[in-house]
């Protein structure tokens, strides 16, 4: 039965047996030539917004997402890659077949492979995607209130490399390290851990991690894996190594949780 679900932090979502049976409907990737394009200097228009490439490694992509008031993204899945979707501003519905999320900035769901979702915005809405692995043509479309059921991912035409029309801010790495950056009430870390000093800064602040490169293990209890956001207040300290293998991560949380 389908029902609401009111905001919490984190919710994550595994298939069901819908996702698997709407699933078995498509033979082929509908986007395989989008896992060679290079996005990383254009912005991809969509018919309820825009969205571009905000940082990407071997091991995840990162999208920003602008999503238009009260329009959708397709009720669409990804057979082969975990997706993260956070809420930087704005307020919007994740759907799934059996549940409707309801998410706020700093709100997430992590959407384990073959769940199919589609995300409105309640208000204008900016959502950051965390793609693992990197393959942007892993995209199968149900469903669509713009008629792209069953089509691949947008055309040439639609990219465009005039930034002015756009709130274009993707992360910039130099020499493996970025600054801090802020969007709306948040701000946005990326850094590299790999003692429990680390992790403390993040435990005290709340908000959520996302491992971009490494899993985040203590000895061999799996907390965040790769491109899984997870809350950074529910890390268990007290199994946590003095050292363990470095982890490079985004965090996020609200400018008002951090130390004057």
């Amino acid at each position: 039965m389908e029902r609401s679900l009111p905001t919490t932090l984190v919710h994550r979502i595994f298939p069901g047996s819908a996702d698997f049976e709407n699933l078995s409907r498509f033979r082929t990737e509908q986007s395989a030539e989008a896992n060679s394009f290079d996005f990383s200097r254009v912005v991809v228009n969509k018919p309820w917004g825009y969205e571009y490439l905000w940082f990407q490694n071997s091991s995840v992509a990162v999208w920003m997402l602008h999503i238009a008031e009260g329009h959708s993204t397709s009720m669409h899945c990804h057979a082969r890659k975990r997706t993260s979707l956070i809420v930087l501003e704005g307020e919007v519905e994740c759907s799934t077949f059996e549940n409707r999320y309801v998410l706020g900035a700093g709100g997430a769901v992590v959407l384990e492979p073959c769940v199919f979702h589609a995300t409105r915005s309640k208000i204008p809405s900016f959502v950051l995607e965390v793609e693992t692995p990197p393959l942007k043509g892993d995209l199968l479309r149900y469903r669509d209130d713009f008629g792209r059921a069953g089509r691949g991912y947008e055309a040439a035409k639609q990219y465009s490399t005039d930034f002015s029309q756009y709130n274009y801010c993707p992360l910039i790495i130099v020499d493996g390290q970025a600054k801090p950056m802020t969007f709306g009430g948040l701000s946005l870390d990326y850094c590299s851990a790999r003692t429990t000093g680390d992790l403390l800064a993040a435990h005290k602040t709340g908000g959520l991690i996302v491992p971009f490169l490494g899993r985040l293990l203590f000895d061999r209890e799996l907390i965040a894996d790769i491109g899984e956001a997870v809350a950074a207040n529910e890390i268990p300290m007290e199994s946590c190594p003095n050292s363990f293998a470095p982890v490079e991560m985004l965090r996020i949380h609200s400018l008002s949780q951090l130390p004057a």
